[in-house]
């Protein structure tokens, strides 16, 4: 059941990532298109957004498919998440509070018991 939590926590932060990504850069594009200059922090938060939510997608797929290795780039990414929260609920963002929680789920299933059992090598 734990690599089920985590799984749907990895899927929803991998479509909102890609999502909110192409979002970014659709903006950009209308902000050029009407004659002025997008940022380019907002290029680079939309290419990383959605580079994110690509590696967590085939993360996903590979835990689902008993790769063990795939959980390291997850639990960086979920790190990274958690420590953006903080900073974000810290600067007065209260809903970095989803952030924090989404994240703190997805880290504590990915290193429960049943779902290393489920990721450890089978023997034949």
């Amino acid at each position: 059941m734990a690599l089920v939590n985590a799984l749907i926590g990895i899927f929803v932060q991998a479509v909102l990532n890609a999502g909110f990504g192409i979002l970014m850069l659709v903006l950009a594009a209308e902000e050029v298109d009407h004659g002025r200059e997008a940022e380019g922090v907002l290029y680079v938060f939309a290419y990383v957004s959605i580079v994110i939510g690509a590696v967590l997608a085939a993360c996903g797929v590979l835990l689902v498919r008993r790769v063990e290795w795939a959980r390291i780039p997850v639990a960086a990414i979920e790190v990274l998440g958690v420590i953006s929260g903080l900073i974000g609920l810290m600067s007065g963002a209260p809903a970095a509070v989803v952030n924090i929680a989404l994240g703190a789920i997805v880290l504590v299933s990915l290193f429960k018991a049943d779902t290393s059992e489920w990721l450890a090598p089978r023997m034949v």
